[in-house]
């Protein structure tokens, strides 16, 4: 994070009252504490040495940071008013007390929470449902969340849709590619280009879906912790993945510039999980078969301005 924008973010917490200047720390320092942590995966031990408070003052600082964070989240991850963008899940290192580890248990053996997310085209989070478990099918998370309107989940307007990949249902609101049909960027590097409608299609749905891709590297990339998760209680975890996705959203609008961002706009950043099973939610069938023809319509305009 570049020092103007560091500043902006103490300001803004100062600003809202969201955290306050003590006799001993400002907010700059209670700031610094917490990016240490999540943006270097720092000790306890490393911030005492560092900024010479007791451990319990950094521990108390690190909390009402994450708090402060939080409430920012509430301000900068929002959808756009036509409510358009890409939608994808993403696993997060966790900590979970024996006992409860199966079912957050990845295929090589770590556990790791689901993390669903949705994206604008400016590699943005407007949209993230944190703390499932790492078995958890994206497409049973994207369910869950749609039938649960506690969750506030953003629906498309119609006429619009998410790009989402295979492993959702090309259904009312969500734009999916054809299956078994050559769809990641790497498939055509050194190879012959599209060859029929379905693999143009899919080849530029893959162009935009990649977005999200992109927007994850950033986003783990910036914060260490999300890829070695420190031993904090589970609701804590969760709460550190939507507070980085705050500070995320926040260096972006306040620096177009920033060099990680810049890094990775112009990456092609494939994640192949489609060894996952399908989880597969019933759907009322006219919706699917709208979405299949406006997918064919697409792909029929794509190949005729070929």
């Amino acid at each position: 994070m570049d020092q103007h924008v560091f500043r902006r973010l103490a300001d803004l917490f100062r600003r809202e009252g969201w955290l306050e200047d003590t006799r001993n720390m400002w907010i700059e320092e209670q700031l610094a504490i917490f990016l240490t942590i999540v943006g270097h995966n720092s000790t306890n031990r490393y911030c005492q040495d560092r900024f010479q408070h007791s451990g319990e003052t950094i521990s108390r600082q690190f909390r009402e940071v994450l708090s402060a964070c939080l409430k920012l989240s509430k301000l900068v991850i929002h959808p756009p008013d036509d409510c358009v963008g890409a939608i994808d899940g993403t696993l997060v290192h966790a900590i979970i007390e024996t006992e409860s580890q199966v079912p957050f248990r990845g295929r090589k053996g770590d556990c790791m929470q689901n993390v669903l997310a949705i994206c604008s085209f400016d590699m943005q989070f407007t949209y993230a449902e944190a703390g499932w478990e790492g078995t958890a099918h994206d497409s049973r998370i994207l369910s869950e969340c749609i039938r649960d309107p506690s969750r506030n989940f953003p629906m498309p307007p119609p006429g619009k849709y998410y790009v989402a990949d295979a492993g959702y249902s090309n259904n009312r609101g969500f734009l999916t590619p054809f299956r078994n049909v050559r769809y990641w960027l790497g498939d055509y590097r050194g190879r012959s280009g599209p060859q029929n409608k379905e693999e143009l299609f899919n080849f530029y749905h893959s162009s935009l879906r990649n977005v999200i891709e992109r927007t994850f590297g950033v986003w783990k990339a910036r914060f260490p912790i999300l890829k070695k998760m420190a031993s904090y209680s589970f609701d804590i975890q969760v709460r550190i993945v939507i507070a980085t996705m705050a500070i995320h959203n926040y260096i972006r609008r306040e620096n177009q510039a920033d060099t990680l961002f810049r890094e990775f706009e112009n990456t092609n950043t494939d994640e192949d999980r489609s060894a996952e099973t399908l989880y597969a939610p019933i759907q009322p069938e006219r919706d699917q078969i709208e979405m299949n023809r406006t997918r064919d319509q697409i792909a029929d305009l794509l190949m005729a301005r070929r």
